[in-house]
């Protein structure tokens, strides 16, 4: 008798073309698999592919997509919303009795929009590591009845309307949650990537999510993790950490948590155990992502620096205190800058977020946020264009300013000539995003800070994304008066 045949899985991660590519080992789709492997075990054939290691295209992949897998699910963020159209098209030609699920940033953010493009059968609203396993058992081993997925959007028949289910709870015990699949994990081909932080001291690296969710609510901020905090214990972060150092030679970390230093005493914990198992700086830690400024204590930047920390992000986005109030996001620009200084005494090298061009935003302010960076002790500052997301309140507040702009721009249009901010008021927002660049960096001072900063590999990288960065933004437009950014608005006044 021959025995059953294994449900065969695929997990891509899709690849779009970008002037600053960043490629890390996909946390989601590697949490899925550890959970497909705990519910099912040898019924089920798991496997990933991230097409952004070796920049695949759709016709590289033709071959491994005709071999009919029973499943194979997309991860995408918004600006990957077209290349997992595409992905899907390319799926459902070669292989037309395969279901196709989306999840990620996009499947919650734009829903309407991934169920109106086709290809989908399943679409994901949140957290799946329980609802995507719930939904193999009901498709593939139970009665096929999908309604009791929580946050699932499904066809009944291929080709027919969508049905939503109701949205589900937060996995409230992260703990429970199995390890992410590292084993399946390449970690020497991603550390020649350009990763999230931009830099690296070991040879090896992982992404840890040591929390969920975020209790501030700033209008331009996704919403994939809730609004609750939801926190892993001190003891299971290292057990991560000690299964990654031991088992995959791994001895660098970057936390990629939306607010890692809300809970103060779990952090100090955290920093606390990782010096008692491993001594003092051992191991290297880095901040890409979650640290809010103003609410993190000096006393613990010392602390932070003996744990392996040596490099933290701080997304400042604008100082001016009006559109601090208009963004929702409230941030104390004093005490950003205090700790701007005191993470640089302590040795710690501090990038910062800035976003140009929100809605009623003048040139004036846009002159102060850029001067704020100019005088600070930061290493790096990153200047984004302000791309109102749909479900956000920035986009209902963008679609009052210009609705032809707000139609204008794309989910995946971060690397656009053209910002919302110059087609709802004609600012050239490209050339001043490039001359703010130029003047950032072109200093002697900064200049040996992103030398100490990085590594040889990393600063060829890092050149090459700058140039990529300087050509894209480099577009000189049209002339435009300064009159032309401060544009006065009912809502602008009101504030």
């Amino acid at each position: 008798m021959n025995p059953p045949r294994r449900l065969r899985i695929l997990l891509i991660k899709p690849c779009r073309p970008s002037p600053t590519p960043i490629c890390q080992p996909p946390l989601g789709i590697l949490y899925l698999i550890s959970s497909l492997r705990r519910r099912f075990g040898t019924q089920v054939d798991v496997s990933y592919r991230d097409l952004r290691l070796h920049k695949e295209s759709l016709n590289s992949l033709a071959p491994e997509l005709s071999a009919k897998y029973d499943l194979i699910g997309i991860s995408a963020l918004n600006c990957e919303a077209q290349a997992s159209h595409a992905l899907s098209s390319a799926i459902r030609a070669l292989s037309p009795n395969t279901v196709i699920a989306l999840g990620g940033p996009y499947a919650r953010s734009a829903p309407d929009q991934a169920m109106s493009a086709g290809g989908m059968d399943w679409i994901f609203n949140g957290e799946a590591e329980r609802t995507f396993p719930q939904a193999v058992e009901e498709r593939f081993f139970g009665r096929g009845d999908l309604s009791s997925v929580a946050g699932l959007s499904w066809r009944a028949e291929p080709g027919g309307p969508f049905i939503s289910n109701d949205e589900g709870e937060p996995i409230q015990d992260l703990d429970a949650l199995p390890m992410p699949a590292w084993d399946l994990v390449p970690f020497d081909v991603y550390a020649r990537r350009h990763n999230m932080n931009g830099s690296l001291r070991a040879r090896r690296y992982a992404p840890l999510l040591t929390s969920r969710g975020c209790p501030y609510r700033c209008s331009y901020c996704h919403d994939i993790f809730g609004k609750g905090f939801r926190r892993r214990s001190p003891d299971n972060v290292l057990e991560e950490i000690e299964l990654l150092k031991d088992r995959c030679d791994v001895k660098e970390f970057q936390i990629i948590d939306d607010i890692y230093n809300l809970d103060k005493p779990r952090m100090r914990t955290i920093a606390k155990k990782v010096i008692e198992r491993y001594n003092r700086r051992a191991l290297f830690f880095t901040f890409p992502n979650g640290i809010r400024g103003d609410i993190m204590d000096p006393a613990d930047l010392p602390l932070l620096r003996e744990m392996g920390v040596y490099d933290m992000t701080i997304a400042v986005e604008t100082v001016s205190d009006r559109l601090q109030k208009l963004i929702r996001k409230n941030l104390n620009i004093g005490k950003v800058r205090r700790i701007i200084d005191a993470a640089a005494d302590a040795g710690i090298s501090v990038k910062a977020f800035f976003m140009l061009g929100f809605p009623t935003e003048t040139r004036e302010e846009l002159e102060r946020t850029l001067r704020f960076a100019l005088e600070s002790r930061l290493t790096i500052a990153h200047f984004f264009f302000v791309i109102p997301q749909p479900g956000t309140p920035l986009h209902d507040l963008a679609k009052i300013e210009s609705p032809q702009a707000t139609t204008q721009t794309g989910l995946d249009d971060y690397y656009a000539e053209q910002s919302w901010y110059e087609l709802a008021y004609g600012f050239d927002m490209a050339r001043f995003r490039r001359d703010a660049m130029l003047r950032f960096y072109l200093r002697p001072r900064r200049i040996l800070r992103v030398l100490r900063r990085i590594n040889l590999n990393q600063l060829l990288l890092g050149g090459w994304q700058f140039f990529n960065l300087t050509a894209v933004f480099g577009r000189r437009g049209k002339k435009v008066s300064d009159a032309s950014s401060q544009k006065e608005t009912t809502r602008e006044v009101s504030q």
